[in-house]
């Protein structure tokens, strides 16, 4: 479980940095928001092994019913944190995007 707040704190403060670089020079930005999301990838495996690791062990409904509700704000939280990072690559790459 440990990896997987570890992994929706980071996705979050990526959001939250992916926004406010989409104002910055356009190399940097693209090179940052690249390498952000090449963490967000990891360690968002590694929260997904640690979930799925600790669903296999659990045996009762209730904790298992969190640990789903874990596994979809992790999901959600870095579906969203790539959405902004991918975006904010492109139009650091192509300026000509809205």
């Amino acid at each position: 479980m440990k990896w997987t707040l570890y992994a929706i704190l980071y996705l979050i403060g990526v959001l939250t940095l992916g926004l406010l670089l989409m104002g910055a020079e356009h190399m940097t930005s693209a090179a940052l928001d690249l390498v952000f999301l090449v963490i967000a990838v990891v360690l968002f495996r590694f929260a997904l092994k640690d979930v799925s690791a600790a669903l296999d062990i659990t045996t009762e409904e209730k904790e298992r019913a969190e640990l789903r509700m874990f596994q979809a704000l992790l999901v959600i939280a870095f579906l969203m944190a790539v959405g902004v990072l991918g975006y904010g690559f492109l139009k650091a790459l192509f300026p000509f995007l809205p």
